[in-house]
């Protein structure tokens, strides 16, 4: 999910002056490829481009006299045949009286190059035009601001007319998709002026001769004060007022006609200007905006989930240099019909006004990929909360306990007294648990550059449990390297179930390149060091790498990307080699003596760990992990780096030596396996005498009674089989 660099299609000039809405259009025609984008330009005419091959193929100049009352539409039919409909204010072609009311239309063949053969056809209609909308090649629905919906063919001949004598601010057209009795038949969404409200009138299209009313409602939207509105083929209809406000509305079916309700609270936007934004429905509820931000002036697009409430992916470019001088502009979205790549149409211009524009001001039209789902859901909304913070004028939050320590930590952090932090934090009182945008704010403050550290409330966080890898911005490994607090990284091997392997690796790749530690007689000059621990050795590390659960494609992955030294390699394969010598010489218990059997937590008999090696930085004992594990890393190891060590000679002796310690395992693996079915049994039993004497400590199964019961139990939850939640509150 994505909104991607726009790149620009076409530029026009702009009149000296005009008294018609916009100074340029931009509409979309499907077609075989990307399609057409039909450009209507004030003053100049109407230029059709393909989006493939960004060329125009259809151009109708038609001099600065000629004006358009709203976009022009164009129809492919086969064999390349392309039918231009244009509005036409003014020209000098047109009477005074028929100005408004004149549909220019051209039939061409897009494969020619005879421009003399263009045929125009002018037809007046008895009402004002407002908009074009083209339902099908052979049917056009033309409406006025008046509330006049006049249906012609592909000749312009009226098949019929309806009037609603009310004014029309917006009107939307679209495949049906909410209405299932008109399923198949095209659907008209018109937003009219109702004094203090606004009325949602619904029409269809019958075929390509009928148009019939389905229904009407009222929304609680004044309309004076709508800056733009979207609604898409599900109708969800969005209106943004000039105050920022956005409110969502779903249209239905009801045994009325038409229904509506709010299916959540409205938005309040910030930062953005109102009147210089545009509003297209991509589906169900989700919507791209187009505005220009207040501060910086620039243009933002943001692709909004409204049932959710979330932003789902943004994009932020500057204005193009021939209209950044200017103090307003006129933004204009649309989205073109091809499913196989979806695009905005972004058209920017100056604002029509009486006053002319600078020389250099150009209106320019961009296409924007995009990438979203094909309908909303709740998967993709899930993590978004926070993203479009910087665009939602928020509630003030409530004076909660965990705001108050919040704050109390964030400001003496950034006054540098971690001691005044924990005080302030350990003084509070968990009662209402930890929430994870209070654990996600503590860590945000904490790991601030600009504030001081406290490794007590991260080591107090880790042992709670309530911390998660992805609730630091760049990876939680990673931002306790900056710290140097490796008792941190060590805990957090034990208490974060998420660590990408990326990070782990990343970890393993700062140890190897750690230089050797100092004297143990050595003076410590930062006393904060001793409190963070140290760089821990290659072994401990790695141990802890290996026994972490990982998958290992993306440790393979990962390994290749951080590992890119062949000697860093080396040492490491080092490592593996030794413990592969110390399993190796480790003598296999056929069948153990009472010393070697010892109880475990749970008073059941198993077998006594293998004796410790000593940790030669540390002093202490390290146990090496078990070699079902070290083959494992082993093996992805060198998948991920064996043509870098083979391009590295001093690295063959290593590698000999572990294919010489590898294959006698492989050899007692092939001999013992036939034990492995006779022995089964015993381990399993093993297992489950392990596994009942937990429950019993636990006190899993106190109430369960005996096996007829948990077995009659059993019987009545599969009775039931899957069931499915119709409704989920958060």
């Amino acid at each position: 999910m994505s909104v991607n660099e726009p790149f620009h299609l076409a530029s026009y000039a702009v009149p000296r002056a005009s008294k018609t809405p916009h100074n340029l259009y931009a509409t979309h025609a499907q077609h075989a490829s990307e399609g057409y984008v039909t450009a209507t330009a004030q003053g100049d005419g109407v230029h059709v481009l393909d989006l493939a091959t960004l060329h125009p193929i259809i151009s109708h100049t038609l001099g600065p006299s000629t004006t358009f009352s709203c976009p022009s539409v164009s129809v492919l039919e086969p064999e390349n045949v392309c039918t231009t409909y244009a509005a036409i204010a003014s020209s000098s072609d047109v009477s005074l009286d028929a100005c408004r009311k004149t549909v220019w239309a051209w039939r061409e063949s897009v494969s020619s190059t005879d421009r003399a053969a263009q045929k125009r056809k002018a037809v007046v209609l008895p009402h004002e035009i407002a908009r074009i909308h083209a339902c099908s090649p052979h049917s056009i629905l033309i409406a006025s601001q008046q509330g006049d919906w006049t249906l012609v063919d592909a000749d312009l001949k009226v098949r019929s007319t309806t009037s609603t004598s009310s004014t029309v601010l917006q009107s939307f057209v679209f495949d049906n998709a909410f209405l299932p009795a008109y399923r198949g038949n095209t659907t008209v969404v018109a937003l009219e002026n109702a004094e203090t409200s606004t009325s949602v009138r619904v029409l269809v299209v019958i075929g390509d001769a009928e148009t019939r009313e389905v229904g009407q409602c009222t929304v609680s939207v004044r309309p004076d004060q709508i800056a733009t509105a979207s609604c898409s083929n599900s109708g969800y209809l969005s209106v943004l007022t000039k105050d920022g406000s956005w409110t969502s509305f779903q249209l239905e079916s009801s045994p009325e006609g038409i229904a509506v309700y709010e299916p959540v609270q409205p938005l309040r936007l910030k930062s953005l200007s109102t009147d210089e934004a545009s509003v297209v429905a991509l589906n169900t509820s989700l919507v791209l905006l187009a505005a220009v931000t207040s501060a910086s002036r620039s243009i933002v697009l943001l692709l909004w989930d409204l049932q959710y409430s979330v932003l789902i992916a943004s994009h932020t470019f500057t204005i193009p240099s021939t209209l950044s001088a200017l103090p307003k502009l006129s933004v204009t979205l649309g989205i073109t019909s091809s499913a196989n790549s979806p695009q905005a149409l972004l058209v920017i211009a100056p604002p029509t006004t009486n006053a002319a524009p600078p020389k250099s001001a150009r209106s320019s039209i961009f296409s924007v990929p995009l990438t979203f789902p094909k309908s909303s859901s709740l998967g993709n909304a899930i993590g978004r909360a926070d993203a479009g913070r910087q665009w939602l004028e928020l509630d003030a939050p409530e004076e909660t306990s965990q705001n108050k320590v919040l704050t109390s930590v964030k400001k003496a952090l950034g006054k540098k007294d971690p001691t005044a932090a924990e005080e302030a934090f350990f003084a509070w009182e968990a009662s209402d648990g930890f929430g994870h945008s209070f654990v996600c704010d503590i860590l945000a403050a904490v790991f601030d550059p600009a504030n001081a550290y406290s490794p007590r409330i991260v080591k107090f966080l880790l042992e709670k449990r309530v911390v998660s890898a992805s609730m630091v911005e760049d990876g939680l490994l990673a931002a306790l390297i900056q710290r140097n607090d490796w008792n941190a990284i060590q805990l957090s091997t034990q208490t974060v179930i998420d660590i990408t392997e990326s990070d782990l690796v990343g970890v393993l790749r700062h140890v190897l390149e750690a230089p050797y530690p100092a004297a143990a007689d050595a003076m410590d000059v930062d006393s904060d060091s001793s409190s963070l621990g140290t760089v821990p050795t290659l072994p401990s590390f790695l141990t802890t790498l290996i026994m972490y659960p990982t998958a290992p494609t993306p440790l393979r992955i990962a390994l290749h990307a951080h590992l890119t030294d062949p000697a860093s390699i080396q040492t490491l394969l080092s490592q593996l080699d030794k413990w592969l010598v110390h399993w190796r010489n480790t003598e296999i218990v056929v069948l153990p003596s009472k010393k070697s059997l010892v109880k475990d937590a749970c008073g059941v008999m198993v077998l006594k760990a293998p004796e410790s090696q000593p940790d030669p930085k540390t002093n202490t004992k390290l146990t090496p992990p078990a070699l079902p594990k070290i083959l494992p890393f082993l093996q992805t190891l060198l998948d991920a780096s064996l043509l870098l060590l083979l391009q590295h000679t001093p690295a063959h002796p290593v590698l000999r030596s572990i294919l010489s310690h590898i294959e006698p395992e492989i050899k007692l693996t092939e001999t013992i396996e036939p034990l492995r079915g006779p022995l089964d049994i015993f381990s399993r039993a093993q297992a489950k005498a392990v596994r009942d004497a937990k429950d019993k400590q636990n006190g899993v199964g106190k109430d369960q009674g005996d096996w007829r019961q948990r077995r009659k139990a059993k019987m009545e939850m599969a009775v039931g089989g899957v069931y499915q939640l119709e409704e989920i509150v958060l």
